[in-house]
């Protein structure tokens, strides 16, 4: 059975345990966004591990950008995911053995989103659906020791991952909304992948939101020569406008 049949028989077996949803409006609402996502880095190539603390990602940015769009009409809804990052960071050691890890990483992260509403009260909104994850990885993780030559392990890849994916919504009030999504593919042989988000959002106005809320991601290839995983945990803070 293929991945994106695999997707498509979970739909349908989610959406049948919802109750029906009322008929909805045709018109498309656009939400953009721009967004901090002050992580935590794990890259792990090999038996090697290099760490970052989104504290010491401010010193050692090159460059990040991270942005998403989403267009519903109240039955489907599509989201686009983008997160783009460049950095270089050092872990020193205090041992002979290995005295520190240097990782050079550039990744691109996009995540992309169908998702059809099967429940929905005045409160609470469920939409259930599938799409993918494009990830492309450069990263480069030196070894440095006292004793020994210096040792180099690196990765240079893309590779896509079909997912499913769920997504909850509620109105705590007329300014606050809450938002929980999650994904998961491990449809390709040695290659896994999945995300949580949770959002609180404030609307200043109809057209201006402020989110605050928090984020996991973990990409993992088994499939190329060298082990790669990928792990990135920590708030985010964005502001979207709604046309």
């Amino acid at each position: 059975m293929s991945a994106w049949n695999s997707i498509t028989i979970c739909g349908l077996l989610l959406a049948s345990m919802c109750a029906p949803v009322a008929a909805q409006s045709d018109e498309w609402i656009f939400d953009g966004s721009l967004y901090l996502f002050a992580a935590e880095t794990d890259a792990t190539v090999g038996d090697v591990k290099g760490t970052l603390s989104f504290s010491d990602a401010l010193d050692n940015l090159d460059f990040a950008g991270m942005a998403s769009l989403k267009a519903t009409n109240n039955q489907w809804t599509f989201i686009g995911d983008l997160m783009y990052f460049n950095l270089g960071f050092e872990n020193d050691r205090s041992g002979p053995l290995i005295s520190g890890i240097d990782t050079d990483q550039k990744n691109t992260i996009f995540s992309g989103y169908a998702l059809y509403r099967v429940y929905e009260t005045p409160n609470a909104i469920i939409d259930l659906g599938g799409g993918f994850r494009y990830f492309s990885n450069e990263t480069t993780i030196t070894v440095r020791s006292d004793l020994f030559p210096t040792r180099q392990v690196g990765t240079d890849d893309d590779w896509t991952d079909p997912l499913i994916a769920a997504q909850v919504s509620f109105n705590l009030s007329d300014k606050w909304s809450s938002m929980l999504g999650v994904d998961y593919g491990s449809f390709v042989d040695d290659r896994e992948t999945y995300s949580a988000t949770l959002t609180f959002g404030y609307a200043f106005s109809d057209n201006w939101f402020g989110r605050l809320g928090y984020r996991y991601i973990s990409v993992e290839n088994k499939d190329d020569d060298v082990d790669f995983r990928f792990e990135q945990s920590g708030p985010i803070l964005g502001v979207t406008y709604r046309f």
